[in-house]
């Protein structure tokens, strides 16, 4: 670590440190036991976003089965899909507006338009993988939601929407 210590202009104690913070975040981390079920939605997202097909194919079961509910065929989703190459295909660099969820307390993820909740992404997610996602659209089923950032909920921060309209102004 002295030549590294004089490379950087500092100590040998302080390139040591340096040395094992970078090993600490390069440091490839194997989660314990089971993989969670948002830990599945979330890498879906990711893989969708991202363009990543073989990722999605990788956490699609083969039999995998997309269906929608009446409400949201109404809005323009798909009826049904069936297998993983369909849905892979479907979600290929998709998925921008898509925010994580928990619908009825499962982890799921929420199509949103201009801050509201449009159509619910319902995942079935068995031994880490993704088994069925049903499109879900209905009044009820929307007031469900609940954001969320990895497996905890996210409370309300209480924005206001912005608009296009500027906010009346006061006569006086």
């Amino acid at each position: 670590f002295d030549t590294v210590a004089r490379v950087l202009d500092s100590s040998p104690a302080a390139a040591r440190k340096l040395a094992s913070r970078a090993r600490a975040k390069i440091r490839i981390r194997i989660p314990e036991g089971p993989t969670a079920d948002w830990q599945v939605v979330d890498a879906f997202l990711e893989a969708a976003k991202g363009g990543d097909f073989a990722r999605l194919l990788h956490l699609l079961a083969p039999g995998v089965v997309l269906t929608a509910d009446a409400d949201a065929i109404s809005a323009g989703t798909p009826q049904r899909l069936d297998g993983r190459d369909a849905v892979a295909s479907m979600f290929d660099g998709g998925a921008s507006a898509a925010l994580p969820v928990f619908v009825e307390g499962r982890a799921g993820a929420a199509w949103y338009h201009l801050g509201s909740p449009r159509v619910i992404f319902d995942f079935t997610v068995e031994s880490g993988r993704v088994t069925s996602i049903v499109f879900r659209a209905a009044p009820d089923v929307i007031a469900t939601v609940i954001r969320r950032r990895g497996g905890e909920p996210v409370a309300p921060t209480g924005r206001r929407r912005v608009t296009s309209k500027p906010p009346p102004s006061s006569a006086q």
